[in-house]
């Protein structure tokens, strides 16, 4: 398969992780089992799937002047991600992530962005080289809305390949869905989205046409246990692989990155199954970045499922 050339354009944070029992109700207190410090954000994550899975991948992002932001930029570096345009804030602190996960393998995240808010339409005005040269840009909701935008006017101007992962949940402008070639949102971003509560394959595909209605060229839904739905030139339904999930946490973005990765060089169907693949993989092993699967994982994985 031709090697992907992809823009990452997004949040880079630093998860810190408690396991707990279970997630705990409004004024509750539980006893947690654990805490790590993880290199995790949307837009770093996504880089670093796409990195290990063999896409020649730049990262545009910004943390702080701080040891976080060094461990992110260490932890890029290392899935053989470009981090030439990873600015440092001058004021702000590397953004972070509180998470919670049970035993269950659900998560409950509140996310700070700090330093990701320092990503500026400017920036991208002077990526245009950049831009020409890629297949694919990746961009989430971590980092500002306008920025977003912009990254999405440049994509189209350099004809590349747009998608928008829609985390975190939030309501976006019609005008920005429009602009994006793919746009790929999980049960609650696509209600964030649409107004329509997505608990079936049938809502989903409610909610894709929605989206679809709103300009967007192609519809992916993420529906975790459910498998994904496509839905533009057509439509397509890939089931769900069966794992024992121990952290879903970053399961979305490995999905994302999978999905830019092999887009352009796989039939739509075939597509949506490597994502769910790596996507499943990612829900096996603690953490964000450092569930991220390699290419080979993912190919292994397809052949022992069939």
């Amino acid at each position: 398969m031709k090697q992907t050339r992809m823009i990452v354009a997004g949040s880079a944070n630093i998860d810190l992780v408690t396991r707990v029992p279970r997630i705990p109700k409004p004024g509750e207190s539980v006893i947690g089992h654990s805490f790590a410090t993880i290199t995790g954000g949307k837009g770093a994550n996504q880089a670093v799937a796409a990195g290990r899975l063999g896409v020649e991948t730049y990262f545009v992002g910004c943390v702080g002047n701080d040891g976080f932001g060094e461990l992110q930029r260490q932890s890029l570096r290392e899935a053989n991600v470009n981090v030439d345009h990873l600015k440092v804030h001058s004021s702000d602190a590397t953004g972070t992530a509180v998470i919670m996960v049970s035993d269950e393998g659900q998560n409950s995240i509140v996310v700070t962005p700090s330093a990701n808010y320092g990503v500026s339409p400017e920036d991208i005005g002077g990526l245009e080289p950049l831009f020409r040269k890629a297949d694919v840009v990746l961009m989430q909701l971590e980092i500002p809305i306008e920025t977003v935008e912009a990254v999405l006017e440049m994509s189209r101007r350099c004809g590349v390949l747009s998608i928008v992962d829609a985390g975190p949940a939030q309501r976006v402008p019609a005008a920005l869905v429009a602009k994006a070639d793919i746009v790929s949102p999980n049960e609650t971003e696509a209600e964030a989205m649409t107004g329509i509560h997505v608990d079936s394959v049938e809502n989903a595909r409610k909610a894709a046409q929605a989206l679809i209605a709103m300009g967007a060229r192609h519809a992916v839904m993420k529906l975790g246990e459910q498998g994904a739905l496509y839905v533009g030139e057509g439509e397509h339904y890939a089931p769900p692989f069966k794992v024992t999930a121990v952290d879903t946490t970053a399961a979305g973005d490995a999905f994302t990155a999978a999905l830019g990765a092999v887009w352009k060089h796989l039939p739509v169907a075939e597509a949506l199954l490597f994502a769910n693949a790596a996507g499943a993989l990612a829900a096996t092993v603690a953490g964000a970045q450092p569930s991220m699967p390699s290419f080979a994982m993912v190919e292994t994985f397809l052949r022992s499922n069939g």
